[in-house]
């Protein structure tokens, strides 16, 4: 047992330690309401697959890795006596209006997600070290290269917040930074190389369709210098590949067109459209990067210098990793609809090549840089760079938390009268359909003409078009007249905003 904890990486595990201390709380955020658009639906699926005791999640929009994961933690959870019911557990009202019975359970699930996250830094600062350490670095510079790699991905807030939902984006990255992992020790003639690619891009395709994936596997083989028998043993990696992907979404066999009409409807959300998450997407992504974690962004133009100018094992893996990077960022970038949770997986690959290109590079192009005092304060600004978004992931519980949901429902259960209608827009407060007479909507917008004696709006429904009134004329004129009618009650900032309008008084409702 010591030797065991002896062989651990100090640095490796204060990473691990850092991941896992931003993103636990997090998992309680909200609850009993969750606020996540994809989360209540995928939960939904998995409680029904456990409960019908069958893998048919019949949906497909995402593969079945997930719903797996869900239906696992609730087949242990009743095995052991622990009531989940199959509806109380998430109670669905709206787009991002859902509420728990089963806190426990949301919590497991979302912990789950938690260690993926956790593994994924692992598994980053495992690539860096071995491929820098066959490169001969320095075995301290190489130890801190490896771990600020590892740090990028652990301090990510996007990474961080998307890891704490049960949506499938952190166990694609934990895929993609699997299949990296092998791939550079394919590199190296390693043992159980194959295996971990096959993982690796197996899992990819059972978390998110990721195919991509497979990419910079077939570049390993093809620049292994070596190169035994590089077609076998692709096929070999292709084998586990499939393998895992059937396990993980036993659809494709069972039940292939319903897997494949999944497939189709998810492209064709994306090509045709996202009200409020649409256009622009190569900038909408690039400044998402930036503001999200800048040293990855700057790290693939070193990448590309290193290329020219690092050593026979550091260029194969840079290649390797632009290999997922360029075909990945080019994919999302033609799309019509963008979310940022989109750019998690690839994170990870971005990781790599920053850990694995800056401590190459730079002290070739900046000879001077080798002087001890001026090399430890370059490592400085960098390890100063990576750790920038740390506060910004430390302040992400307030804003998963949307207290302000909670202030709203207050409000609402102060001052109206039950049994009257209440209109809740898309990401508003969960309210008691027993209590109060609920119109669900998904973008008031949608229906000017709503009556109710409340109406709520949202940030993320009617804010995407009053931000933005320039791109969305219609929506924020409906918007315009749907106010001339009510008049603004409470308004609530604990996170998203969220406004609670009433009729306006009139002669009529005076008198």
């Amino acid at each position: 047992m010591r030797m065991a904890l002896r062989r651990i990486d100090p640095l490796a595990a204060a990473v691990a330690m850092l991941a896992l201390a931003l993103r636990v709380p997090l998992v309680m955020a909200a609850l009993p309401g969750v606020g996540n658009s994809d989360e209540p639906l995928n939960i939904s699926v998995g409680l029904r697959m456990a409960s019908d005791g069958m893998l048919n999640a019949h949906t497909y929009r995402y593969p079945g890795l997930l719903y797996e994961v869900i239906a696992g933690v609730t087949t242990a959870f009743r095995a052991v006596g622990i009531h989940v019911p199959t509806h109380g557990a998430m109670r669905i009202e709206n787009l991002g209006v859902a509420h728990t019975d089963s806190r426990a359970f949301i919590v497991t699930i979302r912990f789950v997600g938690v260690l993926a996250a956790v593994a994924t830094c692992l598994l980053v600062w495992a690539a860096v070290r071995e491929v820098l350490k066959a490169a001969e670095l320095p075995e301290r510079w190489g130890r801190i290269a490896a771990a600020v790699a590892a740090a990028t991905v652990a301090v990510s807030p996007l990474a961080t917040a998307n890891s704490v939902y049960a949506t499938p984006d952190v166990y694609a990255g934990l895929a993609v930074a699997l299949t990296l992992y092998g791939a550079t020790r394919v590199l190296r003639d390693a043992r159980y190389a194959d295996l971990l690619c096959g993982l690796g891009v197996g899992i990819a395709l059972g978390a998110k369709y990721l195919a991509v994936a497979a990419l910079p596997v077939v570049v390993a083989y093809v620049l292994n210098p070596r190169r035994d028998k590089p077609v076998i043993r692709i096929a070999e990696a292709a084998a586990v590949a499939a393998a895992v992907f059937a396990l993980t979404t036993p659809g494709i066999l069972t039940h292939p067109i319903a897997v494949l009409d999944g497939v189709r409807s998810e492209a064709v959300h994306y090509q045709d459209g996202h009200v409020g998450a649409q256009g622009g997407a190569p900038g909408y992504y690039l400044g998402a990067l930036f503001r999200d974690q800048p040293l990855l962004l700057a790290a693939v133009a070193v990448a590309l210098v290193a290329l020219f100018r690092a050593t026979e094992i550091i260029r194969r893996t840079l290649i390797i990793a632009l290999a997922y990077v360029i075909p990945q960022f080019l994919l999302l970038a033609v799309m019509t609809v963008r979310f940022d949770r989109n750019l998690v997986p690839l994170t990870p690959a971005l990781a790599v090549l920053a850990g694995v290109a800056v401590p190459a590079v730079v002290p070739a192009v900046v000879p001077w840089m080798r002087r001890r005092a001026v090399g430890a304060a370059a490592v400085a600004v960098i390890v100063t760079a990576a750790f920038i978004p740390l506060a910004s992931a430390v302040r992400l519980y307030p804003r998963l938390d949307e207290h302000s949901r909670v202030q709203a429902a207050g409000w609402v259960a102060a001052h109206v009268p039950g049994h009257a209608p209440v209109a809740v827009e898309s990401y508003g407060p969960w309210l008691d359909p027993a209590r109060y007479h609920l119109v669900p909507l998904t973008f008031a917008a949608d229906r000017p003409g709503v009556r109710a004696r409340a109406l709520i709006l949202t940030e993320h429904a009617a804010g995407r078009f009053l931000a933005d009134p320039a791109h969305h004329p219609a929506e924020a004129a409906a918007y315009r007249a749907l106010m001339s009618r009510y008049r603004l009650a409470a308004r609530f900032t604990a996170g998203s905003w969220i406004e609670v309008y009433v009729p306006r008084e009139t002669p009529a409702t005076r008198g």
